[in-house]
């Protein structure tokens, strides 16, 4: 039920973000807003969005369930180089367990999600060997997909992650009201 519900509320938004993106095809590219001006607040939505129209994208047959999603800042830097925390980033993740079913491999589940976004003019690069990141001109949100494949030996199966980083914001700190807020903490 709960897998349903969040299934249902991922596909919502990525029909939102699609119909937005499509909007604004009929324009030239524009160019990302600049991070600089730019607030954790502002951040967020553009993460979850990105996120989510990425799981959407994936074919709801060979989803098994949407096993974790996660939202939360994160520092840029290091404690020694910003003991503050002050320059923050939205994170949104998802793992997407796929089924058994199907005889599909979970490399090309990833290549089809890379290559629908590549069609778009996003570009490809590389974080980390396996770890395929997507970025746009027009967008200063990041998207990272990864996958594990299934091991029947140790009774696993296939996963696809995703992860949507907005851009390196300058916040008041880990434990500020904005930070606090957003991360829906007490």
């Amino acid at each position: 039920m709960f897998a349903t519900h969040v299934r249902r509320t991922i596909v919502g938004l990525a029909v939102l973000a699609v119909a937005a993106t499509g909007l604004t095809a009929c324009a030239s590219e524009p160019e990302a807003p600049d991070a600089s001006t730019m607030t954790l607040a502002q951040t967020k939505s553009p993460a979850q969005l990105l996120r989510n129209e990425a799981a959407s994208r994936i074919p709801e047959a060979i989803v098994e369930e949407i096993a974790q999603s996660t939202d939360k800042s994160t520092a840029c830097e290091t404690v020694e180089q910003d003991p503050d925390g002050l320059l923050r980033k939205w994170d949104s993740s998802v793992r997407v367990v796929l089924t058994e079913k199907g005889g599909f491999d979970v490399e090309s589940v990833v290549e089809n999600l890379v290559g629908t976004f590549i069609a778009q003019g996003w570009e490809r690069g590389s974080h980390g060997g396996s770890i395929v990141k997507l970025t746009s001109k027009s967008s200063p949100t990041t998207i990272h997909i990864s996958s594990v494949a299934a091991n029947a030996e140790k009774g696993t199966t296939s996963i696809v992650q995703l992860k949507a980083s907005g851009p390196c914001v300058t916040t008041e700190g880990t434990e500020s009201a904005e930070v606090v807020d957003l991360e829906a903490r007490d």
